[in-house]
């Protein structure tokens, strides 16, 4: 299987597969071999439309060879399992609720998938709608929507969905009561307002508006009404969703209003749902950081009266090297006036928030077990208590004892286990994409690119909040302290420019920022390829052809010479990315092609680059190269020349031009030149003394990603150094790229950890592979260095260290001297899956700190301090 990770499909097994071979004839009669393919299909979900009783989805896949398989997964994702795909990998998801396989062997199709359900939704439920497309050699395409069902809601994915979760539709409430209100809302395009109007009864408040100030895709509101004694009948709620393009979604419900039944003995029906946490292995409990909560949803309802408490109880155990602790708690919310009808209540509870003799958040990792209860009290005289210990949202009426802490009478609390891991995770904004990110040492802050907004987000790392946000030029990609330390150099993709920021006084935390200044442009550049050929007539001629690349700048770093190297992101399939240089005096970009490979051609020609233009003449019996001086004012310092007789002659007469007009034109006779082109992205990371950049490539097609390595003194670039495993794997790409401070050392983070860097520091720039772990995860990103590791720092232990972003949610240590010996492991929530920044540690940290690493997860920004006692010593 090509895909690296299959979709987890235990049914994929006896997918009947199509083989698709071409074949040809030659003077043998032999077959060729099977195509190869490692392209998945392409997926789509073009509606889901649900009602209380079903859910439709309409799908389609493409492949340019053959969609063998579609299959359509609706998954519960508030009850997780545990699956094994076709790789043996194991993937945790919702518990699967249907499924609807079908077999095509054809490039593109459709389905349309009904589900139907014996027993209607009553309550709003979240639903997981998973398509995967398979095609004839097992890749696999995913695409996935969260729908609700039930609760009298209904919507598609062009519209918001919306729906009431509490009341029940035709639920009996009682008067003189509140009646709690519970509204769901989604729309993938953000949402603007809510709005919640009640009508029937002419004395219960009409309406309720709530707009949405910062962008978000999903709601969950509880909002109380209070329903006056001897208003009876029938109530109607209605809700409406509008999202971002006033597009509304609508839900409505029924519920009759009654009196108060007198002597009522049934105690209430209640609820447990307890959430938080993230499932990595099958051999942990969940992960949570030390100020993640702990969600007790506990839901009651009683037919006769209303609720007038609600509550849950746990008791927690911590087994410490002093023996096991253990210690009963209990949430409980008082509700006056009483609530009627169907009541949620949500308690929250984190680990920090525990006695220091239960738990210890300078102790981590550490696991938690609870058992925990949920309970209520209805209206009645002497009130009524039920209780339940399921987990998982099954009903109960349990009786009681006690009045707080409260118990089921005979039974213990429902278990749960929690593994409470390192690091704080705080969230950026919902839509946010972080491309890159860079520490601001002189002001403490990590300065944010996010590609979605237009924005840098500063992050002040001794308080550890966002500050406000520095609006920047289109799709924001790499950020780079500049050589004054003063200002913010900031690489946008979606345009061709570079920005300019001022970060103000150099005060930890500044909030003074005081924004763009400047805007660098990153003109057009284009290679020109002159071949020498004949004409119909004999006569010699030069065609002229150029090669265009992306000129959208994407990572960016300045070196100690003041230049500034940045790579290019690739547009589209004919304008792959490069690497280039900018010179912010002279206002002067130049390629770096010094990487690309070099081959003789078949015909007599040159590759022309760094020229503003070239083209033929005279029919193509002349050709011509114009460029101007560096730095001169256009267009006097443009000029040209005209060659006739032979290539050679443009070689001599460009030289001439280097001496007396200082053109930077380069012309070679065996540069590739589609070799030039970079299809991914291309990490940038400079040394702390900013006299080395190097530079990382992503995928490559049929070969190892390369490194390449700058040097400020000489403006040279180094020979590429490809990143490739023992057994030459052309699928390596680089996930991350960091330098120490002297350049003497480099990590590039792929399948396995690479160690590079130059012969020695004053010798030419010849780069080497210094060492390699094969033992680290082979899927990650981001790597970062001790920012005190340099080519004297092999004596000292504390500094020879990389931190290595690994997808199972979890930092590598690697020594960067025994480049196999593993210094430890730092488990996390989530994985690191953008940029990793290390500082030491702040004035403000606990004296056991000895390193900050700042990752970007998909749920923010977490912060990793490394203690003395995470560090394995060497043997």
């Amino acid at each position: 299987m090509h895909s690296a990770r299959g979709w987890a499909r235990l049914v994929a097994v006896v997918v009947p597969l199509t083989v698709l071979g071409i074949v040809g004839c030659d003077e043998e009669d032999a077959a060729l071999a099977p195509l190869v393919d490692d392209v998945p299909p392409s997926v789509a979900i073009n509606s889901v439309t649900s009602t209380d009783t079903e859910i439709e989805i309409k799908a389609s896949a493409a492949d340019f060879i053959a969609v063998t398989t579609l299959i359509v997964e609706l998954r519960d994702p508030n009850q997780l399992v545990t699956e094994v795909n076709l790789n043996g990998d194991s993937i945790t998801l919702g518990r699967l609720l249907a499924v609807d396989t079908t077999t095509f062997a054809g490039r593109v199709t459709s389905a349309n998938v009904t589900v139907k359900f014996l027993n209607p939704f009553a309550q709003a439920t979240l639903i997981d709608v998973r398509v995967v497309g398979i095609d004839s050699q097992l890749n696999e395409g995913i695409a996935q929507a969260t729908v609700i069902i039930g609760g009298g809601g209904s919507g598609g994915l062009g519209t918001p969905i919306v729906a009431i979760t509490s009341p029940l539709p035709n639920q009996t409430v009682r008067d003189n009561t509140l009646i709690r209100v519970g509204i769901s809302a989604s729309d993938p395009t953000g949402l603007a307002q809510l709005n919640v109007l009640l009508t029937g009864l002419t004395t219960v408040p009409q309406a309720d508006t709530t707009r949405f100030a910062v962008f978000r895709t999903n709601v969950d509101t509880l909002l109380d009404f209070f329903i006056p004694s001897g208003n009876l009948g029938t109530l109607t709620i209605n809700a409406e969703a509008i999202n971002l393009n006033s597009i509304s979604g609508f839900a409505s419900i029924t519920v009759t209003v009654a009196q108060v039944i007198a002597n009522d003995v049934n105690p209430p029906q209640v609820s447990l749902l307890v959430t938080g946490g993230v499932l990595r292995r099958l051999d942990e409990a969940p992960r949570m950081e030390t100020n993640d909560s702990l969600l007790f949803t506990v839901t009651a309802s009683d037919n006769e009266t209303a609720i007038t408490r609600i509550g849950v109880t746990y008791v927690v155990s911590n087994a410490t090297t002093s023996g096991t602790v253990t210690q009963t708690l209990f949430q409980d919310s008082v509700l006056n006036p009483a609530i009627s009808g169907t009541v949620p209540v949500t308690f929250t509870l984190t680990p920090q928030d525990l006695p220091i003799s239960l738990f210890d958040p300078g102790n981590l990792p550490d696991t938690l077990f609870f058992e925990v209860t949920g309970w209520a009290f209805d209206q009645a005289t002497p009130s009524n208590c039920g209780a339940t210990v399921d987990v998982l949202g099954t009903s109960n009426s349990l009786a009681c004892t006690g009045t707080g802490p409260v118990l089921a009478t005979g039974l213990t609390g429902g278990r749960i286990d929690r593994l409470i891991v390192a690091g704080r995770t705080i969230g950026f904004a919902q839509g946010s994409l972080i491309a890159d990110a860079t520490v601001d040492t002189l002001r403490e802050l990590l300065l944010l690119s996010d590609f979605e907004f237009g924005l840098v987000r500063p992050f002040d790392l001794r308080n550890e909040v966002f500050l406000n946000n520095v609006p920047v030029g289109s799709q924001p990609w790499g950020v780079f302290i500049d050589n004054s330390e003063d200002n913010l150099l900031v690489g946008n993709s979606g345009g061709t420019n570079i920005s300019l920021i001022d970060l103000g006084p150099r005060i930890p935390g500044s909030v003074s920022i005081v924004g763009e200044t400047e805007r660098f442009q990153t003109q057009d550049l284009k290679v020109f390829l002159v071949e020498q050929d004949f004409d119909a007539f004999g006569l010699e001629v030069f065609p002229v052809t150029f090669f265009d690349f992306s000129d959208r700048p994407q990572f960016v770093a300045q070196a100690a010479n003041g230049l500034i190297l940045f790579s290019t992101k690739p547009a589209a399939v004919d304008r792959p990315g490069t690497i280039r240089e900018y010179d912010p005096v002279l206002r002067e970009i130049r390629f770096f092609i010094a990487y690309a490979d070099r081959k003789a051609p078949g015909t007599p020609q040159i590759q022309v680059v760094n020229a503003d233009s070239v083209f033929a003449i005279e029919g193509g019996r002349k050709f011509v190269i114009c460029d101007h001086t560096p730095g001169a004012v256009q267009p006097s310092g443009r000029s040209c020349i005209t060659a006739a007789d032979s290539l050679g002659d443009a070689e001599i007469l460009v030289a001439v031009k280097a001496i007396t007009d200082g053109w930077d034109v380069d012309i070679f006779t065996d540069l590739s030149i589609p070799s030039i082109g970079l299809q991914d992205t291309t990490f940038l990371a400079a040394s702390g003394d900013r006299e080395f950049i190097a530079l990382g490539e992503g995928d490559t097609p049929d070969r190892a990603g390369r490194i390449i390595m700058y040097r400020s003194a000489t403006k040279t670039i180094s020979n590429a150094l490809q990143v490739i495993d023992l057994t030459g794997n052309a699928e390596e790409r680089v996930f991350g790229l960091a330098l120490n401070r002297d350049g003497s050392l480099g990590v590039a983070r792929g399948a396995k950890a690479y160690f590079f860097g130059p012969d020695f520091i004053g010798g030419p720039n010849v780069l080497r592979l210094l060492g390699i772990n094969d033992g680290i995860n082979t899927s990650g990103t981001g790597a970062a260095l001790h920012p005190d590791n340099d080519q004297f720092s092999f004596n000292v232990s504390g500094e020879r260290l990389s931190f290595l972003g690994s997808d199972d949610a979890s930092v590598e240590i690697v020594d960067t001297r025994f480049f196999e010996f593993s210094r430890g492991k730092i488990l996390i929530r989530d994985p690191i899956t953008g940029p990793l920044k290390v500082t030491r540690r702040l004035p403000t940290d606990p004296a056991n700190v000895i390193i900050k690493l700042y990752g970007i997860t998909a749920n923010g920004v977490v912060v990793i301090p490394i203690r003395d006692v995470d560090i394995i010593p060497l043997p």
